[in-house]
């Protein structure tokens, strides 16, 4: 058996640090955040008027600075300006909850407005000049100051959804686009020769659904999955930034698949994204989503059987709707069965 020769050192031990020292750790930094992150703040009528106030100010600041000239210069000072007072009242002032409440409604607006002036300035592609005014909204989120005030977060999640469908999934191409593309100088896609409203979206996924579709339809869920796992760890006002976006992101993912595929199969879809929004409303304890998630439900099983059936009278729609309304009412009855039958199977 091997000694350690005690002329020299002991060796060093293995360090704790490295790579898992770097890790940026979701759960620790929402711990951080305290009650920021855990409470769902009741509404307060001072509080929601001095955050409109402070967005007034800052819109009314930017546009004084802009003024008439066609040079940007006055909106990028204007919104340098305002988000930086509103960044001093957060970090100087402790007791008036009113006079943050402005703060961040002067933050929020001036931060959204250089993003915005700043991507049609440099005339950068939509999709990308989205996704950096969301980044640009979790930093803000992240640091101090504004660390911790979910409306940024809300923003950058809505700004995210837009970005890479934009990315992604191309461009609609609407009748004025095409329009636009026909007088300009560019290549007229074939789509716009099509007699659809939106032409046909380019592009598809899994050979049927529209590619814009799909991705909103994706993101869409993916936060609200995320939202549900938020719930279960106790991190309720996180969670509640993200359901606006992820909200959003199915309906308009719902209604570009309709247009898209005009089949019974948009339905379906739409209907499982419904369910599963309002799975997780009921299970959070959020009204709003809950009650969300059961109209797209409902919109979803009626769009299938009227696409499924086709309907060519008054009488015939009528009978696709009682026909859906009938399944909407056999869903609540299917899942508390179901969870009658694993209580049983579960008791001894």
């Amino acid at each position: 058996m091997s000694q350690v020769d005690p002329s020299f050192p002991p060796p060093p031990a293995p360090s704790s640090g490295g790579i898992s020292s770097v890790n940026f750790n979701l759960w620790d930094f929402l711990n951080s955040l305290g009650d920021e992150a855990k409470t769902r703040r009741h509404p307060s009528l001072n509080q929601a008027l001095s955050g409109l106030a402070g967005v007034l100010l800052a819109l009314g600041w930017v546009a004084l600075l802009t003024g008439d000239s066609d040079s940007l210069a006055g909106a990028y000072i204007g919104a340098m300006i305002a988000f930086g007072i509103g960044l001093v009242v957060r970090l100087k002032t402790s007791k008036s909850t009113e006079l943050h409440a402005a703060a961040v409604g002067v933050g929020i607006t001036s931060l959204l407005t250089f993003c915005l002036v700043f991507v049609g300035d440099t005339q950068m592609n939509p999709g990308l000049g989205l996704i950096l005014t969301a980044i640009a909204h979790i930093a803000v989120w992240v640091l101090p100051g504004y660390r911790g005030r979910s409306i940024f977060l809300a923003f950058a999640a809505l700004a995210l959804i837009f970005g890479f469908s934009s990315l992604i999934g191309g461009e609609v191409l609407t009748d004025d686009r095409c329009e636009e593309l026909f007088y300009g100088d560019g290549d007229v896609p074939s789509e716009c020769y099509d007699g659809t409203i939106y032409s046909e979206l380019p592009g598809e996924v899994g050979g049927f659904l529209g590619k814009q579709g799909a991705v909103y339809l994706i993101l869409g869920s993916a936060l609200i999955l995320g939202v549900a796992t938020l719930d279960r760890r106790g991190y309720n006002a996180v969670g509640t930034a993200l359901i606006p976006a992820g909200m959003v992101a199915v309906l308009i993912g719902s209604l570009l698949m309709a247009v898209s595929m005009a089949n019974a199969g948009a339905g379906i879809l739409a209907a499982i994204a419904g369910i599963a929004m309002c799975y997780v409303g009921s299970n959070g304890q959020r009204r709003a989503l809950t009650w969300w998630g059961a109209a797209t439900t409902s919109i979803g099983i009626s769009g299938f059987f009227i696409a499924a059936f086709k309907p060519d009278s008054a009488g015939a729609v009528a009978g696709a709707l009682i026909i859906s309304g009938l399944v909407v009412g056999l869903i609540p009855l299917a899942i508390q069965k179901a969870q009658e039958t694993k209580a049983a199977q579960s008791t001894p």
